[in-house]
């Protein structure tokens, strides 16, 4: 097993600071982490706001994401990188699953885009890297809980089917309403 890992963020929102928060503190092996965005004091902020956080001693370094093309700056780092994990919006997981294809990097994404996620898809056909897509929270984990509620309800109630099955995880909902357009549980 390779003893440290440099994990690329692509984007430095409240997401991305989230995870870069649990990959630090849980992780067995701690990694580096390079975290992006298109406005580079953004990200220069998630690593301030990481340092002074952590209770690990860490590598966290910011970068300037270009929204186009690809600066000297980024091919650096995504050369230096074993995965990258995708946090920024749906409608840029091709772009950034193009870079982890270019730079033979592992690529996780958050995205619930069907688009995008269909045109990762036969981007990856022929990697030799892992591609995990969908990974948050909706539809990534609550996949995961409710196939597990589902096994239990099964065996419990000696059943097998289920004729409707609705979950709501405190994000969009079916009529978003400004100025948040989320719905919270």
């Amino acid at each position: 097993m390779k003893k440290h890992f440099n994990i690329i963020i692509a984007g430095a929102g409240g997401i991305a600071e989230a995870v870069a928060m649990i990959l630090l503190e849980w992780s067995e092996v701690t990694p580096s982490l390079f975290i992006g965005d298109r406005t580079h004091s953004k990200a220069n902020k998630v690593v301030n706001w990481i340092k002074m956080g952590t209770t690990k001693s860490c590598s966290v370094t910011d970068f300037h994401l270009a929204e186009e093309g690809l600066t000297d700056e980024m091919a650096a780092i995504l050369r230096q990188g074993d995965i990258i994990l995708d946090c920024l919006p749906g409608s840029q997981a091709p772009r950034i699953a193009q870079f982890a294809k270019d730079f033979h990097l592992h690529y996780a994404n958050l995205t619930e885009y069907v688009a995008e996620t269909s045109t990762i898809m036969a981007l990856a056909k022929d990697v030799k890297t892992g591609f995990i897509l969908q990974t948050g929270l909706a539809p990534g984990y609550i996949n995961i809980l409710v196939n597990g509620l589902l096994q239990q309800f099964w065996i419990h109630y000696k059943v097998d089917t289920v004729d409707k099955l609705e979950l709501k995880v405190g994000a969009l909902k079916k009529h978003a309403v400004a100025p948040h357009y989320y719905s919270f549980t």
